[in-house]
């Protein structure tokens, strides 16, 4: 593969852990996340302001004043979401809109418009009181093509129109660069090889001669999409060779929340301690007591006087017990249990506790509730660990691969450490991006670092990749 000549750009890098600061706005206290970060030596964090209107920025801003100190960080930016999608909407019905601005579906926008860019990085300097920031990586252009083909637009004109886009996006940002705004550049990808790669960087040597800025790829990679380290995307080699090759720093993302066949793979140990086995006979069991109890609450809610129509409204609402009867068992995995938990049945437990509280008028009924309630909260903990029980055995089975697939002695380590060593100790990646914001996941994450690991290239991953045929005995 040909090499850069001439005038090229000096060597680019960032720390080697980072945290994607996207689920700070739902940590109790968000400094203290980041000051945990901080404290393992973590000095790197991802921040997606279309996210969270840049509450995490504000964050790391914050603790950046406080401490003296200047971490690197890699903004995100070219999605339009949650306020900044409503802004959007707003300056629109106002009549001065984003230019290029694609609505994708209701709630959720693109653009990668100069106007529009050069605003976000204005604001994310502002609320991390800094003048220069890292890195900027236009977020999954591969969307324009989507949308394009959404509205019938032949591939080759839509194939066009995003390199015109990307260009004027990359001139921009070129001259960000140029002027001390902004060390790098670059682009978030979801699949390696969903767009092709040396046409982009090509673009940027077009816009910024060979000494271009553009030096920063992120992508998802990990034991379940290992797309990055096995499979030839330019002149025969992987992106990460390609990478290398050319002096792109590769910021690798999902390292243990991967995605197979559209569905999540947490891979780690679920976070609870190791479960013994509940049957399948002891779960029917508290089901069918939780049927019956369900059944006392209504007949004690049906002797209050309530109107034809309310009567109706409570018998549907009431229903929890047999949703769970019919359907707890065909889950494929411990994280698709846990999302219908974290999601569907909370909610739904928490719309039928306001429903019903102002109809809890004797004691009867409040300790029938209340009984309820407790044999709800068991059952979903019961089910829980059974679904955990298996997920521990699928990592036990993930080990034992991984230690045949590279036929050597793995470090005894938690199954996180070792999913993260492996996309860690691969050659050609430059930083792992983390979601966790736990200070302990943290502290253990860092620890990774000082793993004795072997380098693995493509031929490793070309074993590692089979790994999905574990999942042939069950998620």
């Amino acid at each position: 593969m040909p090499h850069d000549s001439g005038d090229t750009a000096k060597p680019f890098s960032l720390p080697p852990l980072g945290i994607s600061t996207c689920r700070l706005r739902g940590f109790p206290q968000p400094y203290a996340a980041v000051e945990a970060a901080g404290a393992v030596g973590i000095q790197l964090f991802a921040t997606f302001p279309a996210l969270d209107d840049g509450f995490s920025e504000s964050a790391v801003g914050e603790w950046s004043s406080h401490q003296g100190r200047s971490p690197e960080v890699v903004v995100f930016l070219g999605l339009l979401e949650g306020v900044l999608y409503h802004r959007a909407v707003e300056r629109a019905r106002e009549a001065h809109p984003y230019p290029e601005l694609l609505h994708l579906h209701d709630g959720l926008a693109y653009c990668l418009h100069p106007r529009f860019v050069q605003e976000q990085l204005e604001a994310s300097r502002q609320r991390l009181h800094r003048d220069r920031l890292s890195g900027v990586l236009l977020q999954r252009p591969e969307l324009f093509l989507q949308w394009a083909a959404q509205h019938s637009i032949p591939p080759d004109e839509a194939q066009h129109e995003l390199l015109r886009r990307l260009e004027q996006a990359f001139a921009f940002l070129e001259q960000e660069c140029r002027q001390g705004r902004l060390n790098a550049y670059g682009l978030q990808l979801e699949s390696p090889s969903s767009l092709p790669i040396a046409e982009l960087f090509e673009l940027a040597t077009t816009v910024g001669t060979p000494s271009h800025h553009c030096r920063l790829l992120a992508v998802p990679f990990n034991l379940f999409e290992p797309e990055a380290a096995t499979e030839p995307i330019a002149d025969g080699h992987t992106l990460l060779e390609y990478a290398a090759s050319y002096g792109i720093h590769v910021l690798v993302y999902r390292p243990l929340n991967a995605r197979f066949r559209g569905r999540p793979i947490l891979l780690a140990e679920p976070p609870v301690e190791k479960p013994a086995l509940v049957s399948v006979e002891h779960i029917r069991g508290q089901l069918r007591e939780f049927i019956h109890t369900e059944t006392d609450v209504l007949r004690l809610l049906m002797e209050q006087p309530l109107d034809g129509a309310y009567r109706d409204i409570v018998r549907e609402s009431l229903t929890l017990s047999l949703f769970l009867h019919d359907h707890w068992h065909e889950f494929a995995s411990y994280e698709d249990w846990m999302a219908l938990q974290e999601g569907y049945l909370s909610d739904r437990f928490r719309s039928l506790r306001a429903f019903l509280e102002p109809l809890l008028t004797t004691d009867a009924l409040v300790q029938q509730w209340n009984a309820y309630t407790e044999r709800f909260h068991q059952v979903l903990t019961d089910i829980g660990r059974l679904y955990a029980a298996r997920a521990y055995d699928r990592a036990r089975r993930l080990r034992e691969f991984i230690h045949d697939a590279l036929g050597y002695s793995l470090p005894p380590v938690s199954f996180a450490q070792l999913a993260l060593a492996l996309v860690r100790h691969t050659t050609g990646v430059g930083s792992v991006l983390l979601s966790s914001t736990s200070a302990d996941h943290l502290a253990e994450f860092a620890a990774v670092e000082r793993l004795a690991m072997p380098s693995l290239g493509r031929q490793e991953w070309l074993r590692l990749r089979e790994a999905h045929t574990i999942l042939q005995h069950g998620f």
